[in-house]
């Protein structure tokens, strides 16, 4: 779920795992249904990227983005999470946000990668 953010022949796992009502979510990073990288060098435009493909994958179990309730945010360097809250500002306008941890990484998965997130999900809650 949903299957078009990834070929699951590269990829062999699931975008969300949903249990109950609960959904958990793998790890999001800033590519884009055609699996381009989505804002090289360009932490908010990552970010931007992030939260759709999170959207995506809680709307596609039945929820709002707003249902989201924790994230984990791995970063390169911790001067691209500014860009990051910018956007989470955005897609949480009344400030409530889900809780959080950042933690900072060597490296992520592909190169060019400047953010994940992977996040929980308990739709229906807002």
């Amino acid at each position: 779920m949903p299957d078009e953010l990834h070929s699951l022949d590269r990829w062999p796992y699931s975008h969300g795992v949903k249990a109950g009502n609960l959904l958990f979510i793998a790890g999001q990073v800033a590519l884009d249904q055609d699996l381009e990288l989505v804002g090289e060098n360009d932490a908010e435009a990552q970010a931007r990227q992030i939260w759709r493909n999170i959207t995506a994958v809680v709307e596609a179990a039945g929820g709002k983005v707003t249902d989201v309730v924790r994230i984990t945010l791995f970063v390169l360097d911790f001067a691209h999470m500014p860009a990051f809250h910018k956007v989470r500002k955005e897609v949480f306008p009344d400030g409530r946000y889900p809780a959080a941890t950042g933690v900072q990484v060597v490296a992520l998965g592909l190169p060019g990668l400047l953010l994940e997130t992977e996040a929980t999900a308990v739709i229906g809650s807002s």
